[in-house]
């Protein structure tokens, strides 16, 4: 009697955001996994989250495709030390009861006890970026701690470089300045760019509104955090509005506030210079928090530069985001800024405020340099899509789970 060959086993592609924490790696998390069960419909993946965080249950309200479930982590897992030892117990013995095949680690990590193909994806650069982790700001105890918690996770980061299936880093910023730091070259290594949902690419110049329409309104979207030098743009712009011409400029920041101190310090800014013009004038500065998409498309819409003087970027999405509504970039020259904006921002090296004044000033007065810079920005923006860097991805997996 012949004998039938086995029936193939579903692949089941379990992907591990519990240590997804920010604004930028949960645009990341969602796409992906969005991409990734639309291109591989006969697949089953599981999404690991923390319950109870009322960040990762935003995930949990995201429309997925049928293939797409949730685990739900114990709420302790929001700590480093219950996570670690979930994700190499309780989580690999659900791996393997539940007959996963591969694992996409969204840390840039790789789980020692979870025996399984995987793709540990770099997104944060901070453990290899000292001035993240010292100077005044980190002295005593804070300042240990972090330096501490740096190495830990350069020391996983190490462990997954020699060991993952697969590295993929989001720029080719990152991946030379982790495998330069740890001295170790991965087996195999791929760029998986972050990229812009395919609708933003049938926006074009003429549905945009024209910068002359628009206020003199300076934008930034991030999370408010020292890192993200938001203080140096409000410094900028208050200065700015001391000059002739420049009397109505305001900045705008939409984004969660990480750091309540640091906030208040630049909205102190903004009151200061206020009360010398006026009471009754609308705020100089202005924080808004997090928008919903028809909100934040707006916001851009209505800005005149945008501007990103982050120090600590592994991509950088929201410079990209601000293209696609024609909104010209002044950024920091550091990082993967100059890989992903190309020729289409003005750069600023790193914390230089003259510098980033001046560019500002130009960006603002120069229609010819703006309009160059809106034109070079509908370009670029389109070279980073999504569909690519989830094909890219698929392909990695199609080998983890023959």
């Amino acid at each position: 009697m012949t004998q039938r060959p086995p029936t193939p086993r579903q692949p089941h592609v379990l992907v591990n955001a519990l240590s997804v924490s920010s604004g930028g790696g949960f645009t990341v998390c969602r796409e992906l996994v969005r991409g990734l069960a639309s291109a591989r419909p006969g697949w089953k993946f599981t999404v690991v989250m923390t319950d109870g965080s009322a960040f990762h249950e935003t995930m949990g309200r995201e429309r997925f495709g049928a293939n797409v479930e949730f685990l739900w982590a114990p709420a302790r897992t929001a700590k480093v030390g219950p996570r670690v030892l979930y994700e190499n117990f309780a989580l690999a013995r659900w791996a393997r009861e539940r007959g996963a095949t591969a694992v996409l680690q969204l840390n840039g990590q790789k789980i020692p006890r979870l025996h399984l193909p995987t793709i540990s994806h770099a997104q944060d650069p901070v453990p290899y970026l000292p001035r993240m982790w010292k100077g005044p700001h980190w002295r005593g105890v804070r300042g240990v701690k972090a330096k501490f918690g740096a190495m830990l996770r350069r020391r996983a980061i190490r462990g997954a470089l020699r060991n993952a299936d697969c590295m993929g880093f989001t720029s080719q910023y990152l991946r030379d300045l982790i495998c330069d730091w740890e001295h170790v070259t991965p087996k195999h290594a791929e760029v998986f760019y972050n990229a812009v949902p395919e609708d933003w690419c049938a926006r074009d110049d003429a549905q945009m509104p024209a910068l002359a329409s628009r206020p003199m309104q300076v934008l930034t979207v991030s999370d408010i955090t020292p890192h993200k030098r938001q203080h140096l743009i409000a410094d900028a712009v208050c200065q700015l509005r001391r000059e002739k011409g420049f009397e109505s400029i305001t900045y705008r920041i939409v984004g969660r506030i990480f750091d309540a101190p640091y906030a208040e310090r630049i909205n102190q800014m903004g009151r200061a210079i206020r009360g010398s013009d006026g009471e009754n004038e609308k705020p100089v500065i202005e924080m808004v928090g997090r928008l919903s998409g028809d909100e934040l498309a707006a916001a851009f819409m209505n800005a005149r530069c945008f501007a990103f003087m982050s120090v600590c970027e592994s991509f950088g999405i929201p410079p990209l985001e601000a293209m696609s509504f024609g909104t010209p970039v002044v950024s920091s020259e550091c990082c993967a800024m100059p890989e992903v904006l190309g020729d289409a921002a003005a750069f600023v090296p790193m914390d230089d405020l003259e510098q980033l004044k001046d560019a500002l000033r130009r960006v603002l007065t120069d229609d010819k340099l703006a309009a160059e810079m809106r034109a070079k920005g509908f370009e670029r923006f389109r070279q980073f899509r999504w569909a690519e860097t989830v094909g890219k991805m698929a392909s990695v997996l199609d080998g983890l789970v023959a």
